[in-house]
């Protein structure tokens, strides 16, 4: 069993390739607030972290949603932002747009 470091302190123990975190951990990464409020929430639940693609994604639709509040239209966004028509269609409605979850297809 080894332990991976962040930022020169060890607060991710590897428990055979399951990462697993002390609430000593979590106040270190989070801070003291930030982990009290996550426990809270969801503590003693098994969740699941969104990885930084997905946080690549959510900015790329926040930068979408500003350009067409500027007055862009689909085609423009689609060529700014290197997508097609149809999704920038798709993101502009968002109420209509789902991610498809490639785990469930």
């Amino acid at each position: 069993m080894g332990v991976e470091t962040v930022s020169g302190s060890d607060v991710f123990p590897d428990m055979e390739g399951r990462r697993a975190m002390s609430a000593e951990g979590l106040i270190s990464v989070l801070g003291k607030e930030a982990a009290e409020r996550l426990m809270y929430f969801w503590g003693g639940t098994r969740v699941s972290v969104p990885d930084l693609e997905e946080l690549q994604k959510l900015r790329l639709r926040e930068r979408i949603f500003k350009a067409y509040d500027r007055g862009a239209t689909p085609a423009q966004i689609a060529e700014r932002f290197g997508i097609s028509v149809r999704t920038a269609q798709r993101i502009r409605n968002f109420s209509n747009y789902v991610e498809r979850d490639p785990e469930i297809m």
